[in-house]
């Protein structure tokens, strides 16, 4: 009789092959962005900063967005760290695992892979605990390299304790994240489902200890968020948050494990919304077929940058005090005594604000090649529909988001900034400073579709020149980088407003660089075989 767990170790090690790129990728860039800004943060604040940071981290908006100020007495630069850092470390783990989860549970099942593996002599729930212990095993990792380059980089106040007890942190956090998407890839019946719900729980979490941290710190207690920040790794150095949300991790693990068992390849337990009858007109059109797929991923960034945008705003009026008190913020936001320091904060806002949101429109704009290399475009391709008019639905939709997202973030910033600010920065000019990156986004677009079209095998390459650009535009404030490195991305071009003049010109070459870049990218399309691995 064949075991639930039978060939598990099989199916492991098949799994960490597969994730032997994209784990490690995450494992490294994580581990080091968490363990590069421990040693210079100490640098950045003198005493007297630090007294402005703490009075501008106890701000209410603060809290909810970063969480409660620990150590304020004796605010270290293990303090500062703990206090401004794990929660975002935190929640990029929790991305990671869902990703991972979902990809080898419920993903693999739709593609059909899981039916093939099932066809041989495995387990019934070799499969879910391949993908479990796999997340143990980066987890475990990246928590050990995270806090052991901690230790090597003899940080004061950040020794071996704390720095176990942070390591621990991520594990822990990362497991409870693991679970829920191992939960929810039982009761939903699609990867998209899945990682929807993961991610709805995310924000939940967030959104309970944010309410919590600044109204009844009893509330941020049912937040896994919450529970990690209350560990106070560096200064008090707590352990039963930890166990807690081990715990809860474990219980959630075993529900998944027991609804795996009884639930049919292919079916979630969270019945499907019955469909229409009859499919709309529009989904007979290559444009109506990208905007289904689209709307929602769309709508939902659209809140995500009101929502960033209005946190940003509701800062600006206690953030003059900080940056004029911290040397390495002025050279961050690159302060002139000409401009109001608010207006020159909120044009770095804008700039961080264009990167992020150009995530999901690159996202919307590979979209083609995701279809494609699930096997999905070749069949609606097959019949009479226009490969143009095909990639065109995705790239109008890539382009209008970046308008509409641009817009929000500027209209989210200005009502927050309007609360707490006596005479905020006037609308025109928040809307004037976030579309003049438009240009630059428009570049980053016409350059995926061009991928999709001539290099589709290579089209992750966008994400590389997304990661240089970005480290141009921030890391490259601080350091001298040479002016060639700078130029070579179309961010370099756009001018920061209020500081620079708008010059028509750069903005007209960059827009009609991101049309050539386009059209290329459809003639090759066009051209083509599609590719189905």
């Amino acid at each position: 009789m064949r075991g639930n767990f039978d060939h598990s170790v099989d199916l492991i090690r098949f799994v960490l092959r597969r994730e032997r790129v994209i784990s490690a990728l995450w494992i490294v860039l994580l581990a080091v962005f968490a363990v590069s800004l421990a040693p210079g943060m100490g640098d950045m604040f003198d005493m007297e900063a630090r007294e402005a940071l703490v009075q501008t981290l106890e701000n209410p908006a603060m809290i909810s967005m970063m969480g409660p100020v620990f150590g304020a007495d004796n605010f270290d630069t293990a303090a500062m760290y703990w206090v401004t850092m794990p929660l975002w470390i935190i929640i990029a783990v929790a991305v990671m695992n869902i990703f991972l989860v979902v990809r080898h549970t419920r993903a693999d099942e739709e593609k059909g892979r899981s039916e093939v593996v099932r066809s041989l002599p495995v387990g019934r729930l070799a499969n879910l605990h391949a993908a479990m212990i796999t997340a143990v095993i980066v987890n475990a990792l990246l928590g050990a390299m995270t806090g052991a380059g901690i230790v090597a980089a003899g940080v004061e106040g950040m020794g071996f304790a704390g720095s176990a007890l942070y390591a621990a942190v991520i594990f822990a956090s990362g497991m409870f994240f693991a679970a829920a998407a191992a939960l929810f890839c039982q009761l939903s019946h699609s990867p998209r489902g899945a990682a929807g719900y993961s991610f709805a729980v995310l924000g939940v979490l967030y959104m309970i200890r944010a309410v919590g941290d600044v109204g009844n710190e009893t509330i941020s207690y049912f937040s896994v968020l919450g529970l990690a920040q209350r560990t106070q790794a560096y200064i008090e150095n707590h352990w039963w948050p930890v166990w807690l949300i081990l715990l809860q991790a474990a219980a959630i693990a075993a529900v998944a494990y027991k609804l795996n068992a009884v639930r049919d390849m292919g079916q979630g337990f969270i019945p499907a919304r019955p469909g229409r009858k009859d499919a709309p007109k529009s989904l007979g059109t290559a444009f109506g077929l990208s905007w289904r797929l689209l709307r929602t991923p769309m709508i939902v960034w659209l809140g995500v940058m009101f929502i960033l945008g209005a946190s940003y705003g509701s800062i600006l009026g206690d953030i003059e005090v900080f940056i004029n008190d911290s040397p390495f913020y002025q050279t961050i936001v690159q302060v002139s005594p000409d401009f109001p320091v608010t207006e020159m904060f909120a044009s770095m806002v804008n700039s961080m604000m264009a990167f992020f949101c150009l995530i999901p429109l690159l996202i919307f704009a590979l979209k083609p090649r995701s279809e494609e290399s699930d096997g999905r475009a070749e069949g609606v391709l097959s019949r009479s529909v226009s490969r143009v008019k095909y990639l065109t639905g995705y790239a109008v939709w890539a382009f209008g988001a970046s308008v509409l997202f641009q817009v929000a973030t500027a209209v989210g910033l200005y009502i927050s900034a309007a609360a707490v600010m006596e005479e905020p920065i006037p609308l025109g000019v928040l809307l004037r400073a976030n579309l003049v990156y438009l240009p630059a986004l428009w570049v980053m677009i016409g350059f995926a579709i061009l991928l999709i079209g001539w290099l589709p095998k290579a089209a992750a390459v966008i994400w590389g020149y997304y990661a240089l650009g970005f480290f141009t535009s921030f890391i490259g404030r601080v350091l001298d980088l040479p002016e060639w490195l700078n130029a070579a991305t179309p961010f370099d071009y756009i001018p920061q407003l209020p500081v620079d003049d708008v010059s028509i010109l750069p903005l007209a070459v960059l827009t009609a660089i991101a049309a050539a870049l386009t059209a290329a990218g459809f003639v090759f399309y066009r051209r083509r075989d599609m590719l189905t691995v």
